[in-house]
C-alpha cells in the first residue's frame, strides 16, 4: 500500500499540471531576478554613473519620435519584467486548461518551452548563469508536460 501512495504522489508532481505550475513560480522567479538589477546599470561603479549620464543625454530620433537611450533602455527594462511576469500567469492559467484541451495545452508549452530554450542561450551567452539555469529548468519542466499533453487526446 505505502508503494502505490509513493506511485500515485509521483504522479501528481509529474503532472502537467503541476509542472505549469512549478514553470510559472520560476518565471516570477527570472522577473524578480530581472526586476532586482533595476536600474541595470550600477550606481557603484563612476563608469556606470558616466555611462548612465551619457545615455541620458544622448538624444536620438526613431520614427519621428524624440527619445533618449537611456528612455529606449530603462523603458525594455521595465517592459522584459512585465512580460516575464504575464508569461509567468498565462502559465498559471493555462495549468487549469489541461484537463479540458490537452493538446492544445501541450502546443502552448512547447511553444513557451522553445522560447525558454532560446531565453537560456540568451542567459549563457550574454548574461549571467541564474537566469541561464532557471530558464534551462522551465524549458525541460515544459517539455516534460508537452510530451504529455501532446500524447493525450482532447476531451
Amino acid at each position: 500500500m505505502a508503494t502505490f501512495a509513493m506511485q500515485d504522489n509521483n504522479k501528481r508532481w509529474s503532472s502537467p499540471k503541476t509542472l505549469f505550475r512549478v514553470s510559472s513560480i520560476l518565471m516570477v522567479g527570472l522577473m524578480i531576478g530581472h526586476m532586482s538589477a533595476y536600474p541595470w546599470v550600477s550606481i557603484k561603479a563612476t563608469q556606470g554613473s558616466q555611462l548612465r549620464t551619457m545615455m541620458k543625454s544622448l538624444p536620438f530620433v526613431f520614427m519621428g519620435e524624440r527619445s533618449t537611450y537611456w528612455s529606449l533602455y530603462f523603458g525594455w527594462g521595465i517592459l522584459v519584467g512585465v512580460l516575464l511576469l504575464t508569461l509567468a500567469g498565462i502559465l498559471w492559467i493555462l495549468s487549469d486548461v489541461t484537463t479540458l484541451r490537452p493538446r492544445s495545452s501541450g502546443a502552448i508549452s512547447a511553444v513557451i518551452s522553445t522560447t525558454s530554450l532560446v531565453g537560456a542561450y540568451l542567459s549563457f551567452r550574454f548574461f549571467y548563469i541564474p537566469p541561464f539555469v532557471l530558464f534551462s529548468i522551465i524549458c525541460t519542466t515544459l517539455l516534460a508536460a508537452t510530451v504529455q499533453l501532446l500524447n493525450r487526446r482532447n476531451a
